[in-house]
């Protein structure tokens, strides 16, 4: 019993530190190779739980091969375009101005209600209002909607907006998040001046609060109700 519980720390971190090691897409954007590198990877990982009997290291090693493969892969691919094509493939493309491509449609065996969900998905009403629907290499399906049915933007109205600001954490549960604080260019002095506009004593007494280098701070004390906004 003792040996199965050591056993399962030890691949359950093994596997995470693989799958950080191979990137931080989600299981629905990954390619055909990582897909397949990921579920050999989490099958190598159940053999020595399952069986007591099967040497740890011999899913370790093979865990390692398939992460070295694969981050060779990847890199290759990254250099060149023909690998690039064959391990990953390229897009499909279903509907183009007006026309439907059946034959590759048949191809990804992607039928006409597949086609019409996509297009009601992405907030068109039927296929008049997108010029095109493909289907990326990692499997998903981007509509592209004509001139007509576009969402308005900023550059339609000859606007020009602010350049939007990343907010950062920079107190979690009551905890300061002092490298936050430093990347926003703050102080401990910035922070407690924050506080005292917001009538909190310390740290200890919120819950959230997130800042921009532009300034703006949004904050929520632990047990309120309602958040505060500045």
């Amino acid at each position: 019993m003792i040996i199965t519980v050591i056993r399962t720390v030890v691949m359950y971190f093994f596997v995470v530190l693989a799958l950080r090691i191979m990137g931080k897409r989600q299981i629905g954007e990954l390619e055909p190779s990582e897909l397949v590198v990921t579920i050999m990877i989490s099958e190598l990982a159940s053999l020595p739980i399952q069986e007591p009997g099967q040497p740890l290291m011999t899913s370790i090693v093979g865990i390692i091969l398939l992460l070295v493969l694969e981050v060779v892969i990847s890199f290759s691919a990254y250099k060149n375009m023909r690998l690039r094509k064959f391990f990953y493939g390229t897009p499909s493309m279903f509907f183009k101005k007006g026309k439907i491509d059946q034959k590759e449609m048949e191809n990804q065996r992607f039928n006409l209600n597949d086609l019409l969900a996509e297009v009601r998905n992405n907030g068109a009403a039927d296929l008049s209002e997108v010029d095109y629907v493909l289907m990326e290499t990692n499997g998903n399906v981007s509509v592209i909607l004509n001139a007509e049915n576009r969402p308005l933007t900023p550059k339609d109205m000859n606007l020009n907006p602010a350049p939007p600001e990343i907010s950062y954490v920079v107190i979690d549960n009551g905890r300061v998040n002092a490298a936050n604080l430093k990347l926003l260019g703050y102080n401990g002095e910035w922070l407690r001046t924050q506080l005292e506009n917001y009538k909190v004593k310390s740290p200890a007494d919120v819950f959230y609060m997130g800042a921009d280098a532009a300034g703006n701070v949004f904050l929520i004390p632990k047990k309120a109700k309602k958040e505060v906004r500045k």
